[in-house]
């Protein structure tokens, strides 16, 4: 969690430094949804409806099949014409989290942060997510403790030791702790 904040710009590094390109976009979805208005996209204001919560973003969303209006992303992530016009706080916490995850994907980023996107996520959710993903023309760095959605989604692990240093395993899950055994971990 504190790396993917560090790498989202809401922590400043003890020492170092992290430089962003030009022409990244990232989107963080945090494990909390914030209650404070400097939180920015991770806020929501209980009184807002729905759409015009992610209309705030973007009316209109670029997808691999076009541009689809907020609307229509919506009903993908399965928020009803009734839904759509409900105020956030007649939500329950599971459709609050789908509504923050919608609304991280339509700011458009093109690097994806997820820290522990699976807790607290229905299964037709992460299904949409999963489905998502695998089209997602970005980079995606995820936290989880999830391995099958880490088995489903990563081409690459990367392993954090105590000491700081950094070893990187090709594949999922599963194969990461294939590759230990293989070392004798």
């Amino acid at each position: 969690t504190t790396l993917m904040k560090l790498l989202a710009g809401r922590e400043e590094p003890d020492s170092g430094s992290i430089k962003v390109g030009q022409t990244i976009r990232i989107g963080y979805y945090s494990q909390e949804i914030e209650t404070s208005k400097e939180a920015g996209i991770a806020y929501m204001d209980p009184k807002m409806r729905v759409i015009d919560y992610i209309r705030e973003t973007a009316e209109f969303v670029r997808t691999e099949d076009g541009l689809i209006s907020a609307s229509k992303l919506l009903e993908q992530f399965l928020f009803d014409a009734a839904m759509q016009y409900a105020p956030i706080e007649k939500l329950s916490g599971g459709e609050k989290k789908r509504l923050y995850l919608l609304k991280v994907l339509a700011s458009a980023p093109n690097v994806l942060l997820l820290d522990e996107i699976t807790n607290d996520i229905d299964i037709p959710t992460l299904t949409i997510l999963e489905d998502y993903l695998n089209s997602f023309a970005g980079i995606v760095i995820a936290v989880s403790h999830d391995r099958y959605f880490l088995d489903n989604l990563a081409e690459r692990i990367f392993e954090f030791d105590r000491e700081g240093n950094l070893t990187q395993y090709e594949g999922g899950y599963t194969d990461y702790l294939e590759a230990k055994k293989r070392k004798g971990h």
